[in-house]
């Protein structure tokens, strides 16, 4: 791959508490261009953690080390907090997974839109108010003017997740992150969000990684599969080529799901193998 958008080799992640460290994300590297990565494994497999130290908001007592952690020409492992303020929102964006606790309830969503896009656009109070009105429409949203003027508790779980996507990417982001977007959603729901957000990619050519337990999902939606069990990527692998995957715990992951075709009294239930924690990764970048 050339002139990768986002490089990450030998990403580490530790938690220090008390009386013991965890090593959340152990050894992660992989090279994201234009297209939607995603990333997927059990909870706890270092998934969300992984986004969180790219966009450098690793709780305080984590420790993250890599030997290259580089969006563009720009190292962000040596990025300042003051450079990260502006590299957050305008180059990389965060959707995260529950619109209610991502957004102020005493704001109403026009406003905190358009607070999104004058935090990186030296625009006046009106002009920020017509592109928010304006990406509320670009998401699919009916009477934009009506829903500018609401509040956050006044909106259904999948007019908030829309709401959120209009928010990450009014700044026009380079890349964006998506953490389990659709989980709390319902199914007709989901397939609505998910297709206003990939438009938008489409649209404006950003690459997105998407961070999911869905695996059906994924190899419907994104481009490319990274594969996480225990803080460490075992597959890299084309979404096309999920339901072929040869590591036996991505076996295990697509055996325990049901399927229409291949009803069963009971689901196959993951044995785990020390092996994995441990054994040389194949198809890694």
């Amino acid at each position: 791959m050339t002139d990768p958008v986002l490089s990450v080799r030998n990403l580490n992640i530790h938690f220090h508490g008390a009386t013991r460290t965890t090593h959340a994300v152990r050894g992660v590297s992989f090279d994201l261009g234009h297209e939607k990565l995603g990333i997927v494994g059990e909870s706890g497999s270092g998934k969300s953690q992984t986004g969180r130290a790219i966009m450098k908001l690793s709780a305080p007592s984590a420790r993250v080390t890599a030997d290259a952690l580089r969006f563009g020409a720009t190292d962000l492992m040596a990025a300042s907090e003051k450079q990260m303020r502006t590299i957050r929102g305008r180059d990389i964006a965060m959707i995260l997974q529950d619109p209610k606790f991502s957004l102020n309830p005493l704001m109403k969503v026009g406003k905190q839109i358009a607070e999104a896009y004058r935090i990186h656009h030296r625009v006046s109070a009106a002009e920020a108010r017509q592109k928010a009105l304006a990406m509320l429409e670009s998401v699919h949203i009916r009477n934009p003017e009506r829903v500018y003027e609401i509040l956050p508790h006044e909106v259904s779980g999948g007019m908030g997740q829309r709401i959120m996507i209009a928010m990450m990417l009014i700044p026009e982001p380079k890349l964006i992150i998506a953490d389990e977007p659709t989980s709390a959603l319902d199914v007709t729901v989901r397939r609505q969000v998910l297709a206003v957000l990939d438009e938008l990619v489409e649209r404006t050519g950003a690459s997105l990684i998407f961070i999911s337990h869905d695996l059906n999902l994924v190899a419907d939606f994104c481009d490319r599969v990274l594969v996480m069990y225990a803080g460490r990527v075992l597959e890299d692998l084309p979404a096309r080529d999920l339901g072929r995957a040869q590591h036996p715990y991505t076996r295990a992951l697509l055996d325990s799901l049901p399927r229409l075709d291949d009803p069963r009294a009971e689901l196959a239930v993951m044995q785990r193998q020390d092996s994995w924690r441990t054994a040389p990764i194949g198809g890694q970048a």
